[in-house]
């Protein structure tokens, strides 16, 4: 179960021409991004068969053997000896202290797909090789199923457990043994799934691979709703009535020292949580229902951990739905 925090919402609603018109946008939008991501996908001649009829399947891909019992297929040799060398070069001359070489995507679906994408043209115009960098995907059976492009853009991929991402994209343990066995320099988790768990850089840094993203305090503080609203607040950001708003110097909003490992006092993040009903119903008194209440789950979610309430019995029944 997630931890609760409750906030004000307001409900306001978009005239129909302005709902037209930002319809007629997202059309647009969408014309531009499926074009600029084409054209991206095949800078080179060297790009693999991405956004074109007849794709590739996976079962034509010749299979390897992994170190587990996940399996893994190979795409593409290895990047050029002389594009290496640049790269090598490119990092010395920046006095840099690692060379990234093979990068681990821990995500599925866009997020895959455009940072491999963009990741090779970057590779091509710097050091005119987009295979300078590896890349080696995470793919359940559903991904597979589907043909998934960002799996066709890897290097090589590995399958993982399907269903819920908290057996495959979320599982920490699962992408850090991933990382260690196929030999990565680096992992890059992209968003939601575990890119937001301390967990996941603090495993990989002990096993001596970077994680490509925030450090683990900064993450736990910005990654958590209740510690980032109380490290605002402590900022002197003006925030809307919520759980945290309370609890303090004079019961006002709370604030806080970070700890030496950069993260709230476990303290004051108990302030602000809801870990139940009668929590939340407290919490919900002090705000008031006038404007409604908004309730949600700390982490995670995806937005489907949301609840919009005015009266304490549908206050009761959110928070479950939420937790």
């Amino acid at each position: 179960s997630h931890f609760v925090e409750i906030i004000i919402q307001t409900q306001n609603k978009l005239p129909q021409t302005a709902t037209m018109a930002m319809l007629r946008g997202y059309a647009v939008a969408t014309a531009v991004l499926a074009f600029a991501v084409a054209t991206a996908s095949a800078f080179t001649v060297n790009a693999p068969a991405a956004f074109v009829a007849n794709p590739t399947k996976f079962n034509q891909i010749e299979q390897c053997k992994s170190t587990s019992c996940l399996s893994m297929s190979t795409i593409e040799e290895t990047a050029t000896s002389s594009a290496t060398k640049k790269l090598e070069e490119y990092v010395n001359s920046r006095e840099g202290n690692r060379i990234i070489r093979k990068v681990l995507i821990a995500n599925n679906g866009m997020a895959a797909t455009k940072s491999i994408l963009s990741m090779r043209q970057w590779a091509y115009m710097e050091f005119g090789d987009e295979r300078v960098i590896q890349f080696v995907a995470m793919a359940t059976a559903e991904d597979l199923k589907a043909n998934a492009e960002f799996i066709r853009l890897a290097d090589s991929f590995v399958e993982v457990p399907a269903g819920k991402n908290s057996n495959n994209y979320a599982n920490v343990e699962v992408i850090c043994k991933i990382a260690q066995e196929q030999g990565v320099d680096a992992v890059w988790p992209g968003w939601g799934h575990a890119s937001e768990k301390p967990e996941l850089p603090e495993t990989l840094a002990a096993l001596g691979i970077k994680f490509i993203g925030p450090t683990a305090p900064v993450m736990s503080v910005l990654g958590d709703k209740i510690a980032a609203n109380i490290l605002a607040q402590t900022a002197e950001v003006p925030s809307i009535p919520w759980s945290g708003s309370f609890g303090g110097v004079d019961d006002g909003p709370l604030v806080a020292e970070l700890t030496d490992e950069g993260t709230i006092p476990i303290d004051t993040f108990e302030k602000a949580t809801c870990r139940n009903v009668e929590e939340a119903i407290i919490a919900a008194k002090k705000i008031g229902y006038e404007n409604g209440l908004m309730i949600k789950a700390s982490e995670g979610g995806g937005g489907k951990g949301i609840r919009f309430v005015d009266n304490e019995d549908d206050l009761k029944n959110a928070y479950i739905q939420v937790q």
